[in-house]
C-alpha cells in the first residue's frame, strides 16, 4: 500500500479512513476492512506493508494502477495484492485514485485463506489478485463493483473470503506472540524470548514465523520498527534524527538512515524534502 495508509490507520478519528470490522466468522482472518480516501496521493508515493497482507481495490474498474520496481514500470491493475518486504517501490496512479476499498489480513492466516505458498511475497511484493484467486476473483470483482454502497462491497468481500475458510490450525503461541509485537513495536528477537521465557526457543519461532507469516521473524520486527520511526519523521516531530531512532528501537540513527535507504532508496532527509516539494 502506499506508505500514507499506515499514517492514517491508527489514528481512529482520522477522516481519510474508515475501518468496519469483519463478522465473527473472519476475525481469525480479517483484521479489517478500510475505506482509504487518498486525497494525498500524488505523485510517485512509496509502497509498504507492515507485515499484515492488503487486497486492495480501487475505486473505479477502469482505473488501475503502476509500481515502478527499482527502475521498471508493472502494470499491477485494479484489485492487488501486498505483502512481504517490499524495498525501493513506488506506485504511480492513473485513473481515479479518489478511494481504496483496503482488506487488511492477519498474517498467521492469510497464507492458509488463499492456499498459497508463504514464501509467495519473497521475489514479488506486489501482484494482481488473479494471481492467488484465479478461479473466483474475476467473479468476485464482477459482484464489488456492481455493489452500490460500501456496506454492499464488505458484504460481496466477506462473502468472497468466506467460501475459502476451511480448518485452519494456526499455533495459539504465534497468535499471542503477533499481538505483543503489535502492543511492543520496539521489541528484539532477544526481547521475544526473554519476555516468553522457556515457551519459546529461536529456532521455534523462526521456523514457525516462516511457516505462518513468509519472513523471519527479525524482518518482521524490522517492518514495525521503521514504520513507526517513519511515522515520527512524517510527524515534523521537534526531535532530532538520532532521537526518533533511539525512541524507536535503533542503537543509532545511522541504521534508521540504512533501514530507510533499503525501503524507500533515499535518505530520510532527500525522502522527505521530495515529498514535501511535490
Amino acid at each position: 500500500m502506499p506508505i500514507t495508509f499506515f499514517r492514517h490507520i491508527h489514528m481512529p478519528d482520522n477522516d481519510l479512513i474508515t475501518r468496519i470490522s469483519p463478522d465473527e466468522i473472519l476475525t481469525d482472518f480479517v483484521e479489517g476492512f478500510y475505506v482509504f480516501k487518498a486525497q494525498d496521493l500524488s505523485g510517485r508515493q512509496l509502497f509498504f506493508n507492515d507485515g499484515y497482507p492488503v487486497v486492495a481495490l480501487m475505486q473505479q474498474r477502469e482505473g488501475g494502477m503502476r509500481i515502478n520496481v527499482n527502475g521498471k514500470t508493472v502494470n499491477i491493475g485494479n484489485a492487488w495484492v501486498c505483502g512481504g518486504m517490499l524495498k525501493n517501490i513506488y506506485c504511480e496512479s492513473s485513473g481515479d485514485t479518489a478511494a481504496f476499498f483496503v482488506i487488511r489480513f492477519h498474517p498467521a492466516t492469510f497464507f492458509k485463506l488463499f492456499n498459497i505458498r508463504e514464501n509467495i511475497f519473497e521475489h514479488n511484493s506486489v501482484f494482481d489478485l488473479m494471481e492467488i484467486a484465479p478461479h473466483d476473483a474475476k467473479l468476485f470483482l464482477n459482484d464489488f463493483y456492481s455493489a452500490s454502497s460500501v456496506d454492499k462491497k464488505v458484504t460481496v468481500a466477506a462473502d468472497f473470503l468466506s467460501r475459502k475458510i476451511s480448518a485452519i490450525a494456526v499455533p495459539a503461541l504465534l497468535g499471542e506472540l503477533i499481538n505483543h509485537i503489535e502492543k511492543n513495536p520496539h521489541l528484539t528477537v532477544k526481547d521475544l524470548s526473554k519476555a516468553y521465557g522457556v515457551r519459546l526457543n529461536y529456532k521455534w519461532l523462526e521456523r514457525n514465523f516462516k511457516k505462518y507469516i513468509g519472513i523471519s521473524p527479525k524482518e518482521y520486527l524490522l517492518l514495525k520498527r521503521f514504520l513507526n520511526a517513519y511515522r515520527s519523521l512524517d510527524a515534523l516531530s521537534s526531535k532530532t534524527l538520532l532521537e526518533i531512532a533511539l525512541d524507536n528501537g535503533y542503537c543509532d540513527d545511522n541504521h534508521l538512515i540504512k533501514d530507510f535507504r533499503i525501503f524507500s532508496g533515499q535518505s530520510p532527509k532527500a525522502f522527505f524534502q521530495d515529498n514535501r516539494r511535490a
